[in-house]
């Protein structure tokens, strides 16, 4: 799993690096980096009833813009979170694959898949480190150079590893959904 996820990272930067140094007209790219708020939120569901829990923290990475179309980029990210709570903290690592349709020059409108990996092993304990989520957000450019950005993460894959201990027999399903705040600067 680890070397599956490493391959996936590698082959982002790659594309990321290689779309931001063509110099050819047809392709536009923007390389940015961003950083901002971010919540996180594990939902629990045992036999049909749920609660929630959630804990903030902060995101950094980089992003890109491949342009498409004259409407629509491509926008892979590579993005770093860590939470904390009462001393405690804990990393993911967050690998978005959105495509934007830009409804006018300042404004776009995003959507897609989510990778996301969890980077501290002892958290990961009863738990799949690895998740998928469907992303939609938002995007405005201040100035050409700056934007600001929002986006909610549904979790579709279930988080738990097998049975937890005292719920056998219970059907237990675990989700993640994170929010994201932040500023960009593209460069």
């Amino acid at each position: 799993m680890k070397k599956t996820l490493f391959v996936a990272i590698l082959i982002a930067c790659f594309t990321l690096n290689s779309y931001a140094q063509d110099d050819n007209d047809s392709k536009q790219s923007n390389l940015a980096i961003k950083a901002g708020y971010t919540s996180f939120i594990a939902k629990v569901k045992v036999d049909g009833a749920s609660g929630s829990d959630n804990v903030s923290g902060f995101y950094v990475g980089l992003t890109s813009e491949i342009e498409v179309s004259d409407k629509f980029d491509f926008q892979p990210e590579l993005l770093f979170a860590n939470y904390s709570q009462d001393g405690e903290s804990s990393s993911i690592l967050f690998l978005p694959l959105l495509m934007k349709f830009n409804a006018n020059n300042e404004l776009g409108i995003y959507a897609g898949p989510q990778l996301d990996y969890l980077l501290n092993e002892e958290d990961a304990e009863g738990l799949n480190r690895l998740g998928i989520g469907l992303s939609i957000g938002a995007s405005y450019d201040i100035s050409e150079d700056i934007f600001i950005d929002t986006r909610y993460t549904f979790g579709i894959s279930d988080r738990l590893d097998g049975d937890l201990v005292g719920f056998e027999g219970f059907d237990v399903k675990t989700r993640f959904n994170f929010f994201q705040v932040g500023l960009g600067y593209r460069f």
